[in-house]
């Protein structure tokens, strides 16, 4: 605890850097004062292109660190700043994030830029902030970092007085400094269910015959991977995730069941539906990742391992809900059940793994031009680094790397929870988070277009990531939808979806970064691996076959025989 007065900037700059935060993501113009004294601590400021962005880079940078990211605008860049941080919300990832508006005497007088910012963040906020004294700013920001961070990590938001901030990086503070760094990362608090509770949940799984592990992106943010496996070849219980559980388990390994869900795989979705009883691990058990609450079906005995109480039993009634940490609560379980083979269970799921992934197999024809995604993942299975960040975008570039990317539990799977155009700028963050590790982004071209220019980010602060650009030329997803809605003439409607032909690696090049076109399917090995080696950023555009060649076996599309 430091007892001398200290202007506001210092305040924050030194609150930031003892809670760990080493990256603030932020357009022009916001707190200037603090960044220059926060740089001088070793922290370092990405101005972005656009507030959107910053608030993605704050995203991937928690997601991949551990750590709350922070992002901040001036008042007019709010409603942007709101944007970006909406897939943080999504995916229940820590991101505080800050904006500047007018002293009270401009309020309600028409002032330049100025309108309710408050507002725009309710709906996508935990916490909700006007700082309207300068006096508040110690206990604002202290309670900014442990409301992000405890219970159900999402973003907080801090509207602070002064335009550019100014007036609060000038104030004189006079309270004592304090700061609490166990807020500075997540999970903050490592919390045991209840014993009985625990053992409630031991007697299912010891009674269960087809019992199934479904981990999310809790058991990742958790550090459950090793816990959950020690559980699993306890009781011979096969693991499924959902796409942000990816890594939990290594994907090579025999107890693997595959990725559940409408961006899933069929051979997870059947061993849900097969299953007598579902252990959820640091997963909502929403509508995408249960095909609508199908897999598994409501009457389905659950376990919930949940760090928020009000997620337990939520979706699925029929539950023993446990509060808590993931790992922690885990260990529990491990303690509290016996050892039990499963013999025939762990046969009939390892018969649908093996369908499933021969039936991807049949698509990866690694000859045919224009380059099919399937023989795409099947390459970056291959070529991905021990240690690499996978980082995708929402739709099909979710589904793609999710469903045919075999990762390992040593690397890592972060992706949009909705928003389109999230990945790229999510993939710099990710490698300001963790700069020592390959951070490659798989994005869509239509993704990609949302926020191109931060290639110049990227080249102005050597960000040194992978892009790997799925270029079919087209906004594939939609195609179906729209072909539908044109049945007098389909092709109308497919039309309207097109993407002009934009030459990315040109584009790339005028931004600086080091990049390669993909026309081959023999080239994509080799082009990778120069762009991970290239030591700066990097960019691959692959033009690949479109949708009426090359379509991801996702869940839907397998339930029905397609």
């Amino acid at each position: 605890m430091s007892q001398h007065t200290m202007q506001g900037c210092e305040y924050i700059a030194r609150i930031m850097k003892e809670y760990g935060t080493t990256h603030v993501f932020f357009q022009e113009l916001i707190f200037r004062l603090t960044a220059k004294t926060a740089e001088q601590m070793g922290l370092k400021f990405i101005m972005t292109r656009s507030e959107g962005a910053a608030g993605y880079m704050a995203d991937g940078y928690a997601r991949v660190s551990g750590r709350p990211g922070v992002c901040m605008a001036q008042s007019i860049g709010a409603s942007n700043l709101a944007g970006g941080i909406t897939d943080a919300w999504l995916s229940n990832t820590p991101v505080i994030a800050i904006t500047g508006k007018k002293l009270p005497q401009y309020q309600y007088k028409n002032a330049y830029q100025e309108y309710d910012h408050r507002a725009l963040f309710d709906s996508l906020t935990k916490f909700n902030a006007e700082l309207q004294d300068p006096a508040q700013l110690p206990f604002l920001f202290r309670q900014a970092y442990r409301e992000a961070v405890t219970g159900k990590p999402r973003p907080v938001h801090l509207d602070v007085p002064g335009f550019y901030g100014i007036e609060t990086e000038t104030a004189e503070i006079s309270e004592s400094f304090y700061a609490e760094p166990v807020y500075g990362k997540y999970p903050a608090l490592r919390t045991p269910a209840e014993d009985r509770l625990v053992k409630e949940a031991a007697v299912w799984i010891e009674s269960a015959e087809k019992p199934l592990i479904v981990a999310g992106r809790g058991a990742n943010v958790s550090g459950a991977g090793e816990a959950i496996y020690k559980l699993a070849a306890l009781c011979d219980i096969p693991v499924a995730t959902s796409p942000d559980g990816k890594t939990v388990i290594d994907e090579t390994d025999p107890l693997w069941a595959g990725v559940i869900g409408g961006y899933g795989m069929d051979c997870a979705n059947k061993a849900a539906r097969a299953a007598d009883l579902v252990i959820f691990v640091g997963t909502q058990a929403s509508d995408q990742t249960t095909c609508d609450w199908t897999a598994p079906d409501m009457a389905t005995k659950v376990v919930q391992i949940d760090i928020e109480g009000s997620e337990l039993g939520k979706n699925y009634p029929n539950s023993v809900g446990l509060l808590g940490d993931a790992r922690t609560v885990v260990d529990q379980l491990s303690g509290a059940v016996r050892e039990k083979k499963r013999p025939q269970w762990r046969k009939q799921v390892e018969a649908l793994v093996q369908h499933t992934l021969s039936r991807q197999e049949k698509n990866t024809d690694a000859s045919a031009t224009p380059i099919r995604t399937e023989y795409l993942c099947k390459v970056m299975s291959e070529v991905l680094p021990d240690n690499a960040v996978l980082v995708s975008d929402t739709g099909w570039s979710t589904v793609w790397p999710a469903t045919m990317i075999r990762m390992k539990k040593n690397q890592r799977y972060l992706r949009a929870a909705g928003t389109m155009g999230w990945g790229f700028p999510a993939s710099l963050g990710a490698k300001c988070g963790a700069p020592d590790r390959p951070v490659v982004c798989f994005s869509g071209d239509g993704a990609f277009l949302y926020h191109l220019c931060e290639m110049e980010t990227a080249m102005r602060y050597g960000i040194n990531t992978v892009t790997v650009i799925n270029n079919n030329r087209t906004f594939a997803q939609c195609v179906p939808i729209m072909r539908d809605m044109y049945p007098e003439d389909p092709d109308v409607g497919i039309r309207k979806l097109d993407i002009y032909p934009v030459n990315f690696a040109n584009v790339a090049r005028e931004f600086g970064l080091f990049a390669l076109p993909v026309e081959k399917p023999e080239d994509i090995a080799p082009a990778l691996r120069q762009a991970l080696e290239a030591g700066k950023p990097a960019l691959v555009e692959v033009l690949t076959a479109g949708p009426h060649v090359s379509v991801p076996l996702s869940a839907d599309s397998m339930m029905t025989g397609e």
